[in-house]
């Protein structure tokens, strides 16, 4: 079983700090589990990094915004990004648009109630986020699909648990982050590797991204009104 001690050793050999069968020190293997992690949270904010989507549904009330984050109203790690979404009312799903901060502020009567709401607005604020809707919903479910932060290496010796295209890159880019802490520079062939092996998991999760359907989704013109008018 990989764990991020393993793969410490392996960056630190990369730029031959670590000899093959030495000991890695506490305190520096202490510093390396950070810069890991400071990787993996650069990747989460970049394009394509992240290799999943996260689905969850939650119970709606009657508020015009709800908090999502640890111990939020939504009850979950905050979303980085939430790409889609819809409500619940009996056995039918519908649509929740996204729109932006700007097209928020410009709805007049924020309060209004609907049937189930048209619109939101994800405030990705940290450590938690908030999402608007509008108008209001009136109860039922929301189901949000997210993208969420890499995680992190809780520990040395917590288990490598990622897709197998990660785990050489995270050794040759590890190795990158890490050279600086030692006053090195990873030579040019781990940099080409760590560049090519990044690549290969954006490659790999592009083919997972969205696809455009071609059925027919439930209409949403029960409520007469627009956005920034009002519904009746």
């Amino acid at each position: 079983m990989t764990t991020a001690r393993d793969i410490i050793k392996d960056m630190l050999r990369k730029i031959h700090v670590l000899g093959k069968g030495s000991s890695l020190d506490d305190d520096e293997a202490q510093d390396a589990l950070g810069t890991l992690n400071q990787m993996l949270s650069s990747w989460s904010v970049q394009g394509g990094y992240v290799f999943t989507e996260t689905k969850e549904t939650f119970n709606l009330g009657s508020a015009a915004s709800y908090t999502i984050g640890s111990g939020a109203d939504f009850n979950t790690s905050r979303p980085l990004k939430i790409t889609s979404m819809y409500t619940t009312s009996g056995s039918i799903d519908y649509p929740v648009l996204q729109i932006s901060n700007t097209d928020y502020s410009y709805i007049s009567s924020k309060n209004t109630a609907g049937s189930d709401p048209y619109y939101f607005y994800y405030d990705a604020n940290y450590p938690t986020g908030t999402i608007y809707f509008y108008p209001k919903p009136t109860g039922g479910t929301v189901t949000i699909n997210s993208l969420k932060q890499l995680t992190a290496f809780s520990t040395l010796d917590t288990a490598y648990n990622l897709p197998p295209e990660y785990e050489a890159a995270l050794v040759y880019n590890g190795a990158v982050w890490i050279a600086p802490e030692y006053e090195r520079e990873a030579n040019m062939t781990v940099q080409r590797i760590a560049k090519q092996t990044k690549n290969n998991v954006l490659i790999q999760n592009s083919q997972k991204d969205y696809y455009t359907s071609k059925i027919d989704v439930p209409s949403r013109d029960r409520v007469k009104g627009n956005i920034f008018e009002g519904y009746e």
